[in-house]
Formats: structure tokens, sequence, C-alpha cells
């Protein structure tokens, strides 16, 4: 430890637990010297309805704060929810539309292939008729 805390070790040796438990119990004992700040109640008034309104106050001013932080919350969260909703709807459009394309791409494939094997036949009938004639 340095000693910008108040206290000075040249080094903190964790292999010597007698030491360490030692070095606590003096740093304790130092805090407990320290004067601390207690507040006085008064025994005559004893507990004020004032000091209880005040603390009501503030749990109420804390829930507040909290009810605020989950409502920016859910309102975050409800736009995302939003964002990701709509993200899913174009996907689901694109690979409908990508789809739709990929079955006009294998008709027109296949609408090629029967063009080429009915000019095949047809050069065939061509070829044979040649054939005989010569």
């Amino acid at each position: 430890m340095t000693e910008s805390n108040g206290h000075h070790y040249d080094h903190l040796n964790l292999n010597n637990t007698e030491a360490v438990i030692e070095d606590i119990r003096a740093l304790a004992a130092s805090q407990l010297k320290s004067p601390a700040v207690i507040e006085r109640v008064d025994d005559e008034t004893g507990f004020e309805q004032k000091s209880h309104d005040l603390m009501l106050a503030s749990v109420d001013k804390i829930t507040q704060a909290w009810i605020e932080e989950l409502v920016s919350l859910r309102d975050n969260s409800k736009v995302i929810e939003q964002m990701v909703v709509e993200q899913a709807a174009k996907v689901k459009t694109e690979m409908t539309r990508l789809h739709l394309l990929g079955v006009q791409a294998m008709r027109e494939a296949q609408r090629g292939q029967e063009v080429v094997q009915q000019l095949g036949r047809e050069l065939d009938a061509m070829m044979a008729g040649q054939a005989q004639a010569a």
C-alpha cells in the first residue's frame, strides 16, 4: 500500500498470516480512535413527524427515480422491439422475392432446356431426311 491512505507498508507479505492479521487489527483500532459524527436526537421530542416526513419523501423521490428509469427502459425496449419486427418483415419480404425469382429462373431454365431438346429433335429429323434423300 502507499502512504496516500495514511498507512505505510514497505511490503505486503501475504504468506505471513499473523502479520496481516495484526496489521488489520492495528488499522481497525486506529479507525475506532477517529472522531465520528453522531446525530443527536432530542429525548423530549423523540422522533419528530418532520423527520419521518422527510424520510418518506426521500423514499418517494428514490422510488420515482427508479420508476422513471424503468419506464425509459420499457420505452426503449418497445422501440427496439418494433425495429426488430420491421426488420424481420423486410427480411421475410426479401426472402419471398428471392424465392419467387428463383422459381421463375428455374422455370425459364426448364423452358430453355425444352426448347433445346425440341431443336435437337428437329435437327435430328432434318439430318435423317437429308440422309435418306442422298
